[in-house]
Protein backbone atom coordinates (compact mmCIF):
# COMPACT_ATOMS: atom_id res chain seq x y z
CA UNK A 1 0.00 0.00 0.00
CA UNK A 2 1.38 3.34 -0.82
CA UNK A 3 2.60 5.96 1.45
CA UNK A 4 -0.49 8.15 -0.17
CA UNK A 5 -3.50 5.38 0.34
CA UNK A 6 -2.11 5.04 4.41
CA UNK A 7 -2.48 9.14 4.69
CA UNK A 8 -5.90 8.85 3.27
CA UNK A 9 -7.99 5.30 4.10
CA UNK A 10 -10.72 4.26 2.34
CA UNK A 11 -13.84 2.80 4.65
CA UNK A 12 -14.10 -0.61 2.82
CA UNK A 13 -17.63 -0.93 5.69
CA UNK A 14 -18.56 -1.51 8.72
CA UNK A 15 -16.22 -4.18 10.72
CA UNK A 16 -16.60 -5.66 14.04
CA UNK A 17 -13.41 -4.50 15.97
CA UNK A 18 -12.33 -6.11 19.31
CA UNK A 19 -10.30 -3.42 21.14
CA UNK A 20 -8.28 -4.34 24.00
CA UNK A 21 -6.83 -1.24 26.29
CA UNK A 22 -6.32 -1.70 29.97
CA UNK A 23 -5.33 1.68 29.87
CA UNK A 24 -9.00 3.81 28.88
CA UNK A 25 -10.52 6.24 30.95
CA UNK A 26 -11.57 9.80 29.69
CA UNK A 27 -9.81 13.16 32.09
CA UNK A 28 -7.51 9.93 34.20
CA UNK A 29 -4.05 10.60 32.64
CA UNK A 30 -1.94 10.09 29.33
CA UNK A 31 -2.30 6.44 28.63
CA UNK A 32 -6.24 6.31 29.77
CA UNK A 33 -6.51 9.32 27.10
CA UNK A 34 -5.32 7.15 24.82
CA UNK A 35 -7.30 4.04 25.09
CA UNK A 36 -10.02 6.48 25.13
CA UNK A 37 -9.69 8.01 21.52
CA UNK A 38 -8.54 4.61 19.84
CA UNK A 39 -12.35 3.83 21.36
CA UNK A 40 -13.96 6.32 19.78
CA UNK A 41 -11.74 6.49 16.44
CA UNK A 42 -12.60 3.17 15.98
CA UNK A 43 -16.40 3.47 17.07
CA UNK A 44 -16.18 6.07 14.70
CA UNK A 45 -16.43 3.49 11.06
CA UNK A 46 -17.00 0.56 13.03
CA UNK A 47 -18.83 -1.82 15.77
CA UNK A 48 -16.70 -2.09 18.14
CA UNK A 49 -16.32 -4.43 21.17
CA UNK A 50 -14.36 -3.23 24.35
CA UNK A 51 -11.85 -5.20 26.96
CA UNK A 52 -11.19 -3.08 29.79
CA UNK A 53 -9.88 -2.72 33.02
CA UNK A 54 -13.38 -3.40 35.49
CA UNK A 55 -13.43 0.08 37.45
CA UNK A 56 -13.05 1.93 34.07
CA UNK A 57 -16.36 0.83 32.96
CA UNK A 58 -18.51 3.31 34.78
CA UNK A 59 -16.85 6.36 33.57
CA UNK A 60 -16.70 5.11 29.89
CA UNK A 61 -20.04 4.35 29.55
CA UNK A 62 -21.22 8.32 31.35
CA UNK A 63 -18.77 9.59 28.98
CA UNK A 64 -20.57 7.69 25.87
CA UNK A 65 -23.92 8.70 26.91
CA UNK A 66 -24.77 11.49 25.08
CA UNK A 67 -22.37 10.15 21.76
CA UNK A 68 -23.90 9.37 18.62
CA UNK A 69 -21.28 6.02 18.72
CA UNK A 70 -22.72 4.82 22.02
CA UNK A 71 -24.79 2.55 20.18
CA UNK A 72 -21.93 0.49 18.21
CA UNK A 73 -19.69 0.50 21.19
CA UNK A 74 -19.99 -2.70 24.00
CA UNK A 75 -17.38 -2.16 26.93
CA UNK A 76 -16.82 -4.76 29.01
CA UNK A 77 -14.18 -5.44 32.09
CA UNK A 78 -11.95 -7.80 33.56
CA UNK A 79 -10.80 -7.94 36.77
CA UNK A 80 -7.11 -7.29 37.81
CA UNK A 81 -6.76 -8.40 41.45
CA UNK A 82 -6.38 -5.48 42.89
CA UNK A 83 -7.97 -2.32 43.56
CA UNK A 84 -8.17 0.99 45.22
CA UNK A 85 -5.06 1.55 47.47
CA UNK A 86 -3.98 -2.02 47.09
CA UNK A 87 -3.93 -0.95 43.20
CA UNK A 88 -2.16 2.82 43.99
CA UNK A 89 0.56 1.16 45.37
CA UNK A 90 1.71 -1.98 43.51
CA UNK A 91 5.37 -2.57 42.99
CA UNK A 92 6.29 -2.90 39.51
CA UNK A 93 7.27 -7.01 39.96
CA UNK A 94 3.72 -7.41 41.09
CA UNK A 95 1.75 -4.99 38.69
CA UNK A 96 3.64 -6.68 35.71
CA UNK A 97 2.61 -10.44 37.42
CA UNK A 98 -1.08 -9.61 37.47
CA UNK A 99 -1.26 -7.53 34.16
CA UNK A 100 0.26 -10.70 32.23
CA UNK A 101 -2.37 -12.70 34.27
CA UNK A 102 -5.04 -10.09 33.01
CA UNK A 103 -3.84 -10.22 29.65
CA UNK A 104 -4.41 -14.04 29.80
CA UNK A 105 -7.89 -13.68 30.95
CA UNK A 106 -8.21 -10.81 27.84
CA UNK A 107 -7.10 -14.00 25.66
CA UNK A 108 -9.63 -16.45 26.88
CA UNK A 109 -12.73 -13.84 27.21
CA UNK A 110 -11.69 -12.45 23.28
CA UNK A 111 -12.16 -16.51 22.33
CA UNK A 112 -15.51 -16.63 23.52
CA UNK A 113 -16.88 -13.35 22.61
CA UNK A 114 -15.55 -13.92 18.69
CA UNK A 115 -17.82 -17.56 19.08
CA UNK A 116 -20.66 -15.04 18.76
CA UNK A 117 -19.55 -11.69 16.99
CA UNK A 118 -16.99 -13.18 14.71
CA UNK A 119 -14.71 -10.01 14.73
CA UNK A 120 -13.21 -9.03 11.47
CA UNK A 121 -10.26 -7.13 13.29
CA UNK A 122 -8.17 -7.32 16.78
CA UNK A 123 -6.90 -4.32 18.22
CA UNK A 124 -4.67 -4.23 21.03
CA UNK A 125 -3.76 -0.54 22.17
CA UNK A 126 -2.99 0.94 25.76
CA UNK A 127 0.03 -0.35 27.74
CA UNK A 128 1.31 -2.06 24.91
CA UNK A 129 4.96 -2.96 24.58
CA UNK A 130 7.05 -5.11 22.87
CA UNK A 131 7.82 -7.02 26.01
CA UNK A 132 4.55 -7.76 27.50
CA UNK A 133 1.73 -10.05 26.51
CA UNK A 134 -1.11 -9.16 24.14
CA UNK A 135 -3.80 -11.63 24.83
CA UNK A 136 -5.98 -10.96 21.78
CA UNK A 137 -2.99 -11.88 19.77
CA UNK A 138 -4.02 -15.93 20.66
CA UNK A 139 -7.32 -14.92 18.49
CA UNK A 140 -6.10 -15.88 15.48
CA UNK A 141 -7.58 -12.75 13.65
CA UNK A 142 -6.12 -9.58 11.38
CA UNK A 143 -4.21 -8.09 14.44
CA UNK A 144 -3.15 -4.34 15.06
CA UNK A 145 -0.80 -4.00 17.55
CA UNK A 146 0.20 -0.81 19.56
CA UNK A 147 1.25 2.27 19.50
CA UNK A 148 3.99 -0.49 20.95
CA UNK A 149 6.39 0.99 23.63
CA UNK A 150 9.64 -0.17 25.58
CA UNK A 151 12.38 0.48 23.42
CA UNK A 152 13.55 3.79 24.46
CA UNK A 153 16.97 3.48 26.95
CA UNK A 154 18.21 6.06 28.61
CA UNK A 155 21.11 8.33 27.24
CA UNK A 156 24.21 7.41 28.71
CA UNK A 157 25.32 10.44 30.15
CA UNK A 158 22.26 11.48 31.50
CA UNK A 159 21.94 8.61 33.96
CA UNK A 160 23.01 9.72 36.93
CA UNK A 161 19.81 12.40 36.94
CA UNK A 162 18.22 8.96 37.75
CA UNK A 163 19.41 8.98 41.47
CA UNK A 164 20.74 5.92 42.88
CA UNK A 165 17.69 4.10 42.96
CA UNK A 166 16.12 5.25 39.64
CA UNK A 167 19.68 3.53 38.73
CA UNK A 168 19.02 0.54 39.77
CA UNK A 169 15.63 0.62 38.30
CA UNK A 170 16.87 1.06 34.97
CA UNK A 171 19.57 -1.41 35.01
CA UNK A 172 17.00 -4.01 35.56
CA UNK A 173 15.02 -2.77 32.93
CA UNK A 174 17.62 -2.55 30.53
CA UNK A 175 18.53 -5.89 31.36
CA UNK A 176 15.61 -7.82 31.80
CA UNK A 177 12.72 -6.55 29.00
CA UNK A 178 15.06 -8.23 26.18
CA UNK A 179 14.99 -11.27 27.72
CA UNK A 180 11.40 -11.49 28.61
CA UNK A 181 10.78 -10.69 25.12
CA UNK A 182 12.32 -13.70 23.98
CA UNK A 183 9.63 -15.83 25.74
CA UNK A 184 6.90 -17.65 23.55
CA UNK A 185 3.63 -16.06 24.42
CA UNK A 186 5.27 -12.52 24.58
CA UNK A 187 6.94 -13.20 20.98
CA UNK A 188 3.15 -13.98 19.70
CA UNK A 189 2.11 -10.58 18.96
CA UNK A 190 5.28 -9.16 17.55
CA UNK A 191 4.51 -12.28 15.01
CA UNK A 192 1.14 -12.75 13.63
CA UNK A 193 0.29 -8.80 13.84
CA UNK A 194 -0.63 -7.65 10.36
CA UNK A 195 0.10 -3.64 11.51
CA UNK A 196 2.17 -2.82 14.14
CA UNK A 197 3.11 0.88 15.70
CA UNK A 198 5.87 1.39 17.19
CA UNK A 199 5.81 4.88 19.08
CA UNK A 200 9.45 5.82 18.35
CA UNK A 201 11.89 4.81 15.85
CA UNK A 202 13.82 3.15 18.99
CA UNK A 203 10.53 1.00 19.29
CA UNK A 204 10.57 0.44 15.80
CA UNK A 205 14.36 -1.08 16.04
CA UNK A 206 13.29 -3.35 18.85
CA UNK A 207 10.21 -4.71 16.31
CA UNK A 208 12.69 -5.19 13.20
CA UNK A 209 11.18 -2.90 11.06
CA UNK A 210 9.52 -4.27 7.71
CA UNK A 211 6.42 -3.42 5.66
CA UNK A 212 3.80 -4.10 8.75
CA UNK A 213 5.59 -1.27 10.93
CA UNK A 214 5.47 1.72 11.10
CA UNK A 215 6.29 4.70 13.48
CA UNK A 216 3.20 6.48 15.33
CA UNK A 217 3.10 7.68 18.41
CA UNK A 218 0.05 7.74 20.88
CA UNK A 219 0.98 11.45 21.89
CA UNK A 220 -1.04 12.02 18.55
CA UNK A 221 -4.24 11.22 20.15
CA UNK A 222 -3.96 14.09 22.66
CA UNK A 223 -7.15 16.15 22.26
CA UNK A 224 -7.60 19.76 23.94
CA UNK A 225 -11.12 20.56 23.35
CA UNK A 226 -12.69 22.50 25.59
CA UNK A 227 -9.95 24.24 27.45
CA UNK A 228 -10.15 27.76 28.96
CA UNK A 229 -8.35 30.34 26.95
CA UNK A 230 -5.56 32.26 29.10
CA UNK A 231 -5.37 36.09 28.84
CA UNK A 232 -2.03 36.51 29.12
CA UNK A 233 1.39 34.22 28.88
CA UNK A 234 3.18 33.70 32.12
CA UNK A 235 6.97 33.09 32.72
CA UNK A 236 5.93 29.97 34.90
CA UNK A 237 8.20 27.04 33.21
CA UNK A 238 5.83 23.53 33.61
CA UNK A 239 7.11 20.10 33.76
CA UNK A 240 3.66 17.89 33.65
CA UNK A 241 4.15 14.01 35.09
CA UNK A 242 4.58 11.80 38.00
CA UNK A 243 7.79 12.59 39.71
CA UNK A 244 9.63 9.65 39.31
CA UNK A 245 13.34 8.57 38.33
CA UNK A 246 13.18 8.23 34.54
CA UNK A 247 10.99 11.11 34.11
CA UNK A 248 14.03 12.93 35.44
CA UNK A 249 12.63 15.66 36.87
CA UNK A 250 15.95 16.61 38.58
CA UNK A 251 17.46 17.28 35.09
CA UNK A 252 14.41 20.00 35.23
CA UNK A 253 15.87 21.58 38.43
CA UNK A 254 19.26 21.64 37.74
CA UNK A 255 18.22 23.13 34.76
CA UNK A 256 16.63 26.47 36.68
CA UNK A 257 20.50 26.88 37.98
CA UNK A 258 20.86 28.12 34.46
CA UNK A 259 17.31 30.56 33.82
CA UNK A 260 18.58 33.63 33.71
CA UNK A 261 14.78 35.34 33.36
CA UNK A 262 14.08 36.92 37.01
CA UNK A 263 10.38 36.47 37.23
CA UNK A 264 11.13 32.40 35.88
CA UNK A 265 9.57 30.08 38.13
CA UNK A 266 9.34 26.34 37.57
CA UNK A 267 6.47 24.40 38.36
CA UNK A 268 6.41 20.41 38.92
CA UNK A 269 2.69 19.57 37.53
CA UNK A 270 2.37 16.12 39.82
CA UNK A 271 3.85 14.03 42.41
CA UNK A 272 5.59 10.68 43.14
CA UNK A 273 8.70 9.17 45.07
CA UNK A 274 10.78 11.80 43.49
CA UNK A 275 9.08 15.09 45.36
CA UNK A 276 11.64 14.55 48.54
CA UNK A 277 14.58 14.45 46.90
CA UNK A 278 13.79 17.39 44.15
CA UNK A 279 13.03 19.62 47.81
CA UNK A 280 16.55 18.79 49.26
CA UNK A 281 18.21 19.14 45.81
CA UNK A 282 16.42 22.97 45.55
CA UNK A 283 17.48 24.19 49.40
CA UNK A 284 20.88 22.43 48.26
CA UNK A 285 21.08 24.84 45.17
CA UNK A 286 19.06 27.95 46.91
CA UNK A 287 15.84 27.31 44.11
CA UNK A 288 13.44 27.37 46.90
CA UNK A 289 12.06 30.26 45.94
CA UNK A 290 11.90 29.52 42.44
CA UNK A 291 10.45 26.07 42.42
CA UNK A 292 6.15 25.09 43.21
CA UNK A 293 5.12 21.25 43.45
CA UNK A 294 1.64 20.67 42.58
CA UNK A 295 -0.56 17.05 43.37
CA UNK A 296 -2.51 15.85 40.74
CA UNK A 297 -4.97 18.62 39.12
CA UNK A 298 -8.08 17.96 36.99
CA UNK A 299 -7.44 17.69 33.28
CA UNK A 300 -9.16 20.84 32.71
CA UNK A 301 -6.90 22.86 34.95
CA UNK A 302 -3.68 21.05 33.91
CA UNK A 303 -4.60 22.49 30.25
CA UNK A 304 -5.00 25.96 31.38
CA UNK A 305 -1.63 25.87 33.04
CA UNK A 306 -0.29 24.64 29.97
CA UNK A 307 -1.79 27.01 27.70
CA UNK A 308 -0.59 30.14 29.67
CA UNK A 309 2.54 28.50 30.67
CA UNK A 310 5.56 30.20 29.10
CA UNK A 311 7.48 27.16 28.28
CA UNK A 312 6.84 23.13 29.18
CA UNK A 313 9.97 21.16 29.78
CA UNK A 314 9.89 18.22 29.59
CA UNK A 315 13.59 16.20 30.73
CA UNK A 316 12.32 12.55 30.57
CA UNK A 317 15.03 9.58 29.83
CA UNK A 318 13.12 6.94 27.94
CA UNK A 319 9.98 8.64 27.37
CA UNK A 320 8.07 6.77 24.29
CA UNK A 321 5.38 9.61 23.67
CA UNK A 322 4.63 12.04 26.06
CA UNK A 323 0.89 13.14 25.95
CA UNK A 324 1.68 16.60 27.84
CA UNK A 325 4.03 17.38 24.86
CA UNK A 326 1.19 17.23 22.14
CA UNK A 327 -1.20 19.08 24.76
CA UNK A 328 1.65 21.83 24.62
CA UNK A 329 2.22 21.95 21.20
CA UNK A 330 -1.58 22.22 20.16
CA UNK A 331 -2.20 24.86 22.57
CA UNK A 332 0.82 26.70 21.25
CA UNK A 333 2.77 26.90 24.50
CA UNK A 334 6.64 26.47 23.53
CA UNK A 335 8.33 22.92 24.61
CA UNK A 336 11.98 22.12 25.19
CA UNK A 337 12.44 18.57 25.66
CA UNK A 338 15.58 15.95 24.88
CA UNK A 339 16.09 14.95 21.11
CA UNK A 340 15.51 11.43 22.50
CA UNK A 341 12.71 8.91 21.83
CA UNK A 342 9.21 9.37 21.87
CA UNK A 343 9.11 13.56 22.28
CA UNK A 344 11.95 13.46 19.37
CA UNK A 345 9.71 11.78 17.13
CA UNK A 346 6.26 14.07 18.41
CA UNK A 347 7.39 17.17 17.56
CA UNK A 348 7.60 16.63 14.04
CA UNK A 349 4.19 16.27 13.94
CA UNK A 350 3.92 20.01 15.05
CA UNK A 351 6.27 21.38 12.21
CA UNK A 352 5.11 25.21 13.09
CA UNK A 353 4.87 25.15 16.64
CA UNK A 354 7.47 26.49 18.57
CA UNK A 355 9.61 23.87 20.29
CA UNK A 356 13.46 23.15 20.87
CA UNK A 357 15.28 19.90 20.89
CA UNK A 358 17.76 19.25 23.23
CA UNK A 359 20.81 16.67 22.51
CA UNK A 360 21.80 14.91 25.82
CA UNK A 361 25.05 15.18 26.56
CA UNK A 362 26.63 15.67 30.02
CA UNK A 363 23.87 16.81 33.28
CA UNK A 364 25.19 20.36 33.26
CA UNK A 365 25.65 20.76 29.52
CA UNK A 366 22.04 19.22 28.89
CA UNK A 367 21.08 21.56 31.41
CA UNK A 368 22.32 24.71 29.98
CA UNK A 369 21.43 24.14 26.76
CA UNK A 370 17.95 23.68 27.96
CA UNK A 371 17.43 26.54 29.93
CA UNK A 372 19.13 28.85 27.06
CA UNK A 373 15.97 27.31 25.02
CA UNK A 374 13.97 28.61 28.06
CA UNK A 375 14.63 32.22 28.68
CA UNK A 376 14.76 32.45 24.60
CA UNK A 377 11.11 31.72 24.60
CA UNK A 378 10.62 33.61 27.47
CA UNK A 379 12.26 36.72 26.16
CA UNK A 380 10.08 36.58 23.16
CA UNK A 381 6.64 34.83 24.25
CA UNK A 382 4.60 33.76 21.44
CA UNK A 383 1.15 34.85 21.06
CA UNK A 384 -1.84 32.96 22.79
CA UNK A 385 -3.69 30.63 20.35
CA UNK A 386 -6.65 31.50 19.28
CA UNK A 387 -7.52 28.22 18.75
CA UNK A 388 -5.43 24.00 19.06
CA UNK A 389 -3.31 23.37 15.89
CA UNK A 390 -3.85 20.17 14.89
CA UNK A 391 -0.72 17.56 14.05
CA UNK A 392 -0.28 17.23 10.46
CA UNK A 393 -0.90 13.20 11.55
CA UNK A 394 -4.67 11.88 12.55
CA UNK A 395 -4.41 9.72 15.26
CA UNK A 396 -8.07 8.47 13.86
CA UNK A 397 -7.17 8.44 10.12
CA UNK A 398 -4.32 6.13 11.24
CA UNK A 399 -6.15 3.73 13.31
CA UNK A 400 -8.70 3.43 10.34
CA UNK A 401 -6.52 2.87 7.76
CA UNK A 402 -4.82 0.11 9.79
CA UNK A 403 -7.83 -1.75 10.46
CA UNK A 404 -7.94 -2.13 6.61
CA UNK A 405 -4.54 -2.86 5.98
CA UNK A 406 -4.60 -5.60 8.38
CA UNK A 407 -7.38 -7.12 6.98
CA UNK A 408 -6.34 -6.82 3.47
CA UNK A 409 -2.85 -8.42 4.42
CA UNK A 410 -4.52 -11.01 6.47
CA UNK A 411 -6.90 -11.56 2.82
CA UNK A 412 -3.26 -11.51 0.69
CA UNK A 413 -1.18 -14.04 3.31
CA UNK A 414 -4.20 -16.54 4.40
CA UNK A 415 -5.71 -16.86 7.91
CA UNK A 416 -2.86 -17.21 10.83
CA UNK A 417 -4.15 -20.41 11.83
CA UNK A 418 -7.53 -22.41 11.64
CA UNK A 419 -9.26 -22.19 15.08
CA UNK A 420 -11.51 -25.35 16.07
Amino acid sequence: MSPAAERSPAIAGRKRVLVSAFACEPGKGSENEVGFQALLAAASAHDVWLLTLAPNVPSIRRALADDPVRSRVHVEGIGFGARGDEFDNLGMGRFQRLYDRWQQDVGRRAIELDRDVHFDVVHHVTLASYWTRAGVAALGKPLVWGPVGGGVNPPMGLVTELGPRGIAEDIGRVLIRPVVARLPPIRLARQVSRVAFAQNEATRRRLGGGRRVTVMSNGLAAGVDGYRTPAVRSAEIVVVGRLLPWKAPALALRMMRFVRHPDAVLRFCGDGSERARLQRMARRWGLTDRVAFDDWVPRDVLLFEIAQAGVLVHPSLHEEAGLCIAEALSLGTPVVCLDHGGPAELVRHWPHAPSVRVAPTTPDETARRMAEAVDSFLASPPPISAKPTDPITSFRERLLWAYEAAVQREREQGRLWDRP
